[in-house]
Parts: C-alpha cells; structure tokens; sequence
C-alpha cells in the first residue's frame, strides 16, 4: 500500500483505498443470502426470504463458482487420400424373435416383427436383408423388420448382412414361421 499512495496524489490515493476497503469488506456479504425457516402446524420447515415471529435465521453462503473456458480443438489428423476400408468381420447373426416353429394365429392379419442380434454392429455402408424362402422381402440398417399381411403358411425366414457390392459378409439361422389366416373358400 505504501507504493500506491507515493505515486497518486493524497485525495486521490485516500479515495481509492477507501473504495479497497469498502469492496473487500462487502464481497462477502454480497455472496451471502438470510433466509428464514419456520415449521408449520405439520412440523415441516417453510423457508422464506422474510421474516416472521418465531423463525430462526439462516445465512445460505454462495457455492464457489469458475468461470467456463474455451477448450481448444484437438490437433486434426490429415486424411489421407485412396484409404481403403477394412472389411468388418461379423462374429454372430441370429434371429431371436419369432423363435423356430412359431404359429402366428388367425386375428393378427399375418402381421410379425421379426427381430435379430448381429455382432459386431453393422458398420460401414453394409446392410441387413430378410428373406423369405431365399426371396428378399425387406433390407435396411437395422436387425429389426416389422412384416405386415403375410400369406398364410409356411415362411422360412432368415437374415444376410450384404456389402454395398452384393458380397454376403454372414448368414443367420433359417426359422420356420407358420402363418395362420382364414380362408375365403372357407364357408
């Protein structure tokens, strides 16, 4: 403190301090709030930023705070030109839903959702197909398939992860799905 007042004049230098004291005694007491709690005929506190006859004064102290900061991005990687993509190779593909041999009764308009399990998650611009009877019916990035309105039988299903070039990467089990549905000749 001694260098400050040398160098300002005393008005000025007395005027300052005065304003330093005055801050550092009233910082506190600006992150500080009373509050005061009373209890209900219930016996439950009630808080309140008033005061009222028999309640006890709390003083609630401001949690200390850091102002937020800028956290520069990461060093990029250059891409690198004519990168080849590695073929994923696929561990598992099963068809956990409908199980083997499921009747799917009359009254649900052969209507199915068809659900499976394929490890690793399907990567890249792979695909997932469904066949029925080796006919492709339905293809899309997910391992579940909801068929609507399938003809009464019986339906072999099961599922194909495809490259973007046709190349069968891993096949599922074949399940037997029998679709039961009334007739029209029925009379």
């Amino acid at each position: 403190m001694q260098q400050l007042t040398t160098k300002l004049p005393g008005a000025l230098s007395t005027a300052m301090i005065t304003a330093i004291i005055v801050t550092a005694i009233a910082a506190p007491a600006l992150a500080q709030t009373k509050v005061y709690i009373t209890r209900d005929a219930d016996g439950n506190p009630v808080f309140s930023d008033r005061k009222s006859s028999g309640a006890e004064a709390h003083v609630v102290q401001e949690l200390p705070s850091m102002p937020a900061f800028n956290v520069p991005d990461p060093a990029r990687q250059p891409e690198t030109q004519n990168r080849e993509p590695v073929p994923v190779s696929y561990t598992s593909l099963s068809i956990i839903s409908p199980s083997n041999g499921t009747d799917l009764p009359r009254g649900m308009a052969g209507d199915i959702q068809v659900s499976g399990v394929l490890t690793p998650a399907l990567q890249g611009d792979d695909e997932v197909i469904l066949k029925d009877s080796g006919k492709e019916i339905a293809r899309g990035k997910q391992t579940t398939f909801t068929l609507t309105n399938l003809d009464r039988g019986e339906h072999n299903l099961q599922m194909e992860v495809v490259s973007p070039d046709g190349e069968v990467r891993i096949s599922s089990q074949n399940i037997t799905l029998y679709v039961q549905r009334s007739s029209s000749l029925a009379r």
